[in-house]
């Protein structure tokens, strides 16, 4: 009785023309590009990242078409699709982990001097406006520009300035008590 083990031989792989690779990989992209893409995004929650891995899938089998058997092609696939949504997954969750912190908004020179001489509540009322009326109120009492200048730094009619400019100035007029 001999127990040694008998000797296995790899399969001959098949011999295919490149005529014959390409309307195998034709057939196949045409017969498994919709599940490969469905499987991929319900793993990874995104269809564009889906479709970029089953393409890069398939880009991959047809550079290691000759190392890949041709009945063995989808199994090739189907785990490079997984690999690859779990690859994509895992920098999602590294550049979420990773992700630096925002830096703080640095208040421009002259909104500190503003704040320092006690105009807090004005810069807050003026933060507080649309943002038309804010940029009239900036060009014309800040920049010192004319109507008409305002008018056509922001594309705007002259009435279109002179209308902000009065709503502005009226919802601030409010504060004009509280800074005396």
């Amino acid at each position: 009785m001999n127990l040694s083990r008998p000797q296995v031989r790899p399969p001959e792989p098949v011999r295919v023309e490149a005529a014959q690779v390409g309307q195998l990989m034709d057939e196949l992209y045409r017969e498994q590009y919709g599940s490969l893409v469905r499987m991929a995004a319900l793993m990874t929650d995104s269809r564009q990242l889906a479709e970029e891995i089953v393409q890069d899938a398939f880009t991959e089998l047809l550079i290691r078409q000759r190392t890949v058997e041709s009945g063995k092609a989808l199994a090739y696939l189907r785990k490079s699709v997984a690999n690859r949504s779990k690859s994509a997954l895992r920098r999602r969750r590294t550049v979420r982990n990773h992700r630096p912190a925002e830096p703080l908004p640095i208040a421009a020179a002259e909104t500190i001097v503003l704040r320092a001489a006690g105009f807090d509540l004005l810069l807050a009322g003026i933060g507080g406006l649309p943002i038309r009326q804010r940029q009239v109120l900036v060009l014309r009492y800040y920049s010192g520009a004319s109507i008409a200048e305002t008018a056509a730094a922001l594309g705007i009619s002259q009435a279109a300035v002179t209308t902000s400019t009065y709503r502005a100035l009226r919802a601030l007029a409010p504060l004009k008590e509280d800074l005396r």
